[in-house]
């Protein structure tokens, strides 16, 4: 067992750790709501949080409409997992965006609500978007269709992997030859590739969710 464990990469950990921290976070959270009095102005933390939620929720219903109760709370925990871990090299945690394995994984949730909220919106007929928009040319129709679901998955994978990668190379240089100097380069190149582009990355995978959610739903559903 012990072998087996050991076994286990450190990036998997890492995970674990975030996913345990963030369960923390949310619970912390929840619990300050549920004390929050009415009229009572909550604290600075609570606020950042509610504003977060709120300016989701409302982006989410103006590109999704009617379907935005199921989708909001979905991008905005994907998006936390996503930020959290694209960060986590700064509380010295190996960095789990860095691994394909793993944005991977994050690029099948993206599909899943992509597809979970097109079943919502079209029933069965979100079967037929397989054949559209030409069902005569099926045979044609069905492989271009298959392939353009597809691609976001790979595009989504990579483009994450790639800029968190590309990020943690050039750290892992400096300070592997950076010698006395590291102290002095690395924490603005923390600051540029951890926070900034693990943001703009985090931000854009949330967004290209969105916009391709959006693309499965009845036009009807759009008004709310």
């Amino acid at each position: 067992m012990i072998d087996y464990l050991k076994s286990i990469p450190f990036y998997i950990w890492s995970s674990y750790i975030i996913v345990f921290a963030l369960i923390i976070v949310f619970l912390i959270v929840r619990k300050q709501l549920s004390r929050l009095k009415l009229g009572e102005k909550p604290g600075l933390f609570l606020t950042v949080f509610i504003s977060l939620v709120e300016f989701i929720n409302g982006y989410v219903k103006t590109n999704i409409g009617k379907h935005w109760r199921f989708v909001a709370p979905l991008v905005l925990g994907l998006g936390a997992l996503i930020f959290a871990s694209n960060i986590s090299g700064l509380f010295l945690l190996d960095t789990p965006t860095k691994y394909t394995t793993v944005t991977l994984a994050f690029a099948l949730v993206s599909v899943f609500i992509t597809q979970a909220t097109g079943i919502k919106s079209r029933k069965w007929k979100h079967a037929k978007t397989l054949v559209g928009p030409m069902p005569w040319l099926s045979p044609i129709m069905v492989p271009l269709n298959l392939l353009s679901d597809l691609m976001p998955l790979i595009s989504m994978t990579v483009r994450l992997f790639g800029n968190i990668a590309s990020g943690a190379a050039l750290l892992t240089l400096v300070y592997a030859f950076g010698s006395w100097t590291a102290v002095f380069l690395a924490p603005p190149l923390h600051l540029l590739f951890d926070i900034g582009f693990g943001l703009i990355q985090t931000i854009v995978f949330v967004l290209l969710t969105i916009v391709f959610t959006s693309n499965k739903l009845e036009e009807s559903d759009f008004e709310i």
